[in-house]
């Protein structure tokens, strides 16, 4: 997953905490004969490992999250029906800045300490811990934000960087079976953000990616709300083509009609080739349904996904239209 390695964000309490304790523990482990030394060293290790402490979290974070400019523009366009990428930028800056700042507040501090008599050292440390609270207060509002861009995108869906189909169509037409037969596994299910369904993602040999979205592509454009419609947005920028599934039987609830109306639809949409596949046919249908359905496009293909009927015939075009000149690996 693509922000799946994205750290926890702590909260400035936690991480205080956290900086605090560590710089106490490290402190009272030094072993220093000279009282008026012990004093001074403790409180510089207390305000170098707090400082420490808190860069270094701010550093790992500011690392281990993507670009956002430097990811594939599906997912730049996928992140943007989920967060506000301007507030996400601006709260990762926000790290930067407490950082920068903890870092300077750290030397200045330790500067204090080396001219300072005993009996204001610990009135300046903790001056210094004062200083980092309020840096870090400041950001607060950020780092809960970042924390809850984290939970949201840490499970994205997963694609490999190859010629991608979208398996597009009504519901119950076949098109989770028409994926599992085609790629010959289970296909891989992965949540989609902001939607109550699923995508199932499956693939040939590493070539080529099928992806079926439901609750996306399986009715018109009117029917989608806000979110589904930007993540059809997002789609478009992953998909080559599109293999559109139909039920000629109309077992699946929808008519013939409005079959061809969500075919329409998606069409004008992508404005991408079309493929169409023609599902369930070692059942019974009206023959004009079968017309109505081939008219549509030049490819075309009759299949039985639960049967396993034409399926090879539909994977050597896909491959074949993927990889031209290589139709002896196809059969083979």
């Amino acid at each position: 997953m693509i922000y799946k390695e994205m750290p926890k964000i702590p909260s400035d309490k936690e991480l205080l905490d956290r900086a605090f304790k560590k710089a106490s523990a490290t402190a009272e482990k030094l072993q220093i004969s000279d009282k008026r030394t012990a004093f001074r060293i403790r409180d510089f290790r207390r305000i170098e490992v707090s400082r420490d402490v808190i860069v270094k979290s701010f550093e790992q974070i500011l690392e281990k999250t993507p670009d956002f400019d430097a990811i594939p523009i599906f997912y730049q366009e996928l992140l943007k029906t989920i967060i506000d990428v301007d507030d996400f930028r601006k709260s990762l800056g926000s790290l930067r800045w407490a950082a920068n700042m903890t870092i300077d507040l750290a030397e200045k501090y330790k500067i204090k300490l080396k001219g300072a008599q005993i009996r204001d050292m610990n009135r300046i440390r903790r001056e210094f811990y004062g200083r980092i609270s309020s840096v870090l207060k400041q950001i607060r509002k950020n780092l809960i934000f970042l924390e809850e861009c984290r939970l949201a995108l840490k499970n994205l869906p997963k694609f490999k960087e190859i010629p991608t189909f979208i398996i597009a169509g009504p519901p119950n037409v076949g098109k989770s079976s028409l994926l599992s037969t085609l790629t010959g596994a289970e296909p891989d299910i992965q949540s989609y953000p902001f939607t109550t369904k699923s995508i199932m993602v499956g693939n040939i040999s590493g070539l080529v990616q099928f992806v079926d979205t439901p609750g996306l592509l399986d009715r018109e454009i009117s029917s989608r709300n806000s979110i589904e419609k930007k993540s059809v947005v997002a789609l478009k920028h992953l998909s080559d083509k599109i293999i559109f599934v139909f039920d000629p039987t109309e077992t699946c609830g929808y008519s013939i009609k409005q079959q061809i109306n969500i075919f329409n639809s998606v069409k004008k949409e992508f404005k991408a080739k079309m493929t169409v596949v023609i599902n369930k046919t070692d059942m019974d249908y009206k023959k004009d349904n079968l017309t109505r359905i081939t008219s549509l496009s030049k490819d075309h293909f009759r299949i039985s996904a639960k049967n396993n009927i034409g399926i090879d015939r539909l994977r050597v075009f896909v491959l074949k239209g993927t990889f031209p000149g290589k139709e002896k690996f196809y059969k083979k």
